[in-house]
This record gives structure tokens, sequence and C-alpha cells, in this order.
């Protein structure tokens, strides 16, 4: 854990988390056995499998699918917010009682669109938080390369901020971005199903729609119980 939270610390990121066999097929079943929708709109209920058949019915583009939090109190998905490891690590790393926020399940299905509009996409880098005490556990549960637009994150970002990041909570560009932290610190994070990692939620990054292979991703908050004055 030392390594965990040594990455976390310097880089705001750390990535050696892996979820058992068992628990990627479970809610992988979940998820296909389950419906979805699309973002800010429960009415459009749906499986993933019909994904095709919805864009061919509402002719638009159908970039995620999430599911509803009921989904998230079933028993293989609900004990991952009691995980030992995982505490242990939001413990260690907030220095407080970790406290979980928020789990969510979703797609980010591959859309079709033009070079010019995947270029405009991949763009804009965002921050969670400007709160310290917050941290993001991700896990695909699909295996996710540079063809699933895998999640972006800005390493160093989490305690590298200039004065207008640190106030102004905005989207920012891939050049503004770059230019401050240096390209080499915006890091692709791929991997096979059931690969995890850890973020400082402070940390610049981006979710993006996938160009070929969908991606299901399982996200779990924690932040720093409030101390007592």
């Amino acid at each position: 854990m030392n390594e965990t939270i040594y990455s976390l610390t310097q880089k705001g990121i750390s990535l050696n988390l892996n979820l058992p066999l068992q628990v990627i097929e479970e809610i992988q079943n979940l998820a296909l056995a389950s419906p979805c929708h699309e973002p800010n709109n429960t009415q459009c209920s749906f499986y993933a499998s019909e994904k095709k058949q919805v864009m061919m019915q509402t002719e638009k583009p159908l970039v995620r699918g999430i599911y509803n939090p009921s989904i998230c109190l079933e028993p293989t998905i609900k004990k991952l917010e009691s995980d030992p490891i995982l505490l242990a690590i939001a413990a260690t790393y907030l220095n407080a009682e970790p406290i979980h926020q928020n789990t969510q399940l979703w797609w980010s299905f591959a859309v079709e669109s033009t070079l010019y509009e995947r270029r405009q996409a991949t763009q804009r880098f965002y921050r969670g938080t400007n709160t310290p005490r917050s941290l993001t556990f991700y896990f695909y549960l699909t295996d996710v390369d540079l063809c699933s637009n895998p999640h972006v994150c800005v390493l160093e970002s989490h305690r590298k901020k200039k004065l207008a990041y640190r106030f102004v909570k905005k989207d920012y560009s891939l050049q503004e971005i770059s230019k401050y932290y240096g390209y080499p610190n915006i890091t692709s994070i791929c991997g096979k199903a059931g690969f995890g990692f850890v973020e400082d939620a402070r940390c610049f990054h981006k979710k993006i729609s996938p160009s070929s292979n969908d991606r299901l991703t399982l996200e779990l908050k924690f932040a720093a119980k409030p101390r007592l004055s």
C-alpha cells in the first residue's frame, strides 16, 4: 500500500488495483441484465444490447448509458464500498475516516463521428472538485485500449495549480493544460477488464466517448469524514 499512497501523493493517481474474476463477471452480467438510461433522461430506458435500436428510433448518437442507483445496492457492487483495501487506501491518503459518497455504473458507447468532432471532444479537461479530501476509485469492466478512448488524467494536477485553476471551475483546452503541466503528464489509462485505479478528485481529467469499443466503468467516491471543531 505504501507504493499506492506515494503515487497518489506525487502524481495524484495510482494504477495498481484489480478486481477478482468472479466480481468482474458478476458485474458484467448485472449490467447486461439491467436497463440503463440516457444522462438526465430516466424516461429513455434501454438495455445495452438495444443501443442500436434506440439510436435508430431517436435518430441521434447514444453517448452514455447510466444505471439507476439501485443497481449499486446489489451485493457484488455494494461490498466494494466497504472493501478493506479500498478503505485502507482512502483512510491513509485522506488521513481521516473515509465516508462513501457515491457509486455509479455506466456505459460509454462508441459513436460514429467525424475527425473534427473527435478532435473537438478530446480537447476539454475538468476537475471533479477543489476539495483536498476526496478520492475516486475507477474499475474497468471491459477491456480498454486507446481505441476505447480511455480515462485521461493530468499527473501532478492535484497539487500544482495556477491561481485561475484554483478559483475558476471550468473546462480547459488541451493547449492550456499541456502548456502548464507539460504534454508528458497527460496520461491515457488503459487496462483489461477488472483493472482499477484511484485518483485524487482534484486532478484534471477527461472522459470522452469511445471511438470503436464500448466501455463499462464502475466508479466509487470517498471523502474524508469532517473533523469536529
